[in-house]
């Protein structure tokens, strides 16, 4: 289940990389014992934004759950645009998933990876 996890990840990178505005993506992908499985990479625009991204997964039956995650974009100057993570606070905030923004963080689902390549389309406009 983690290999087909992966297969779909890798298809959605392969897929955005063929287009105008993606210069370079890099993902690395590692199969754990116990059906777990890591996943992290970058993905650089055009504009000289990037992507950076990383999963820890965790398969169970059918289903393969996010144990960790982050999905960080910044611009080209290394500004925060955006950043969805589970990672724990100090203090604790009362929401697991949640989204960092400039100046806040907001609670947020954990997106899909085709979710957050969604949104920086939207953004910059190339949707």
């Amino acid at each position: 289940m983690i290999q087909s996890y992966f297969d779909k990840i890798k298809k959605v990178v392969d897929q955005y990389t063929g287009t105008h505005f993606v210069l370079e993506s890099d993902v690395n992908f590692e199969t754990r014992r116990g059906g777990q499985g890591y996943l992290k990479g970058r993905i650089t625009f055009t504009d000289g934004s990037a992507l950076h991204f990383s999963e820890y997964l965790d398969c169970i039956g059918e289903v393969v759950d996010k144990l960790m995650f982050t999905y960080h974009y910044q611009s080209e100057s290394h500004q925060l645009i955006f950043r969805y993570d589970n990672a724990l606070h100090r203090p604790l905030l009362s929401y697991p998933e949640h989204k960092h923004v400039p100046g806040q963080v907001i609670e947020a689902m954990a997106p899909t990876f085709d979710d957050v390549l969604t949104e920086i389309l939207t953004i910059k406009g190339w949707a």
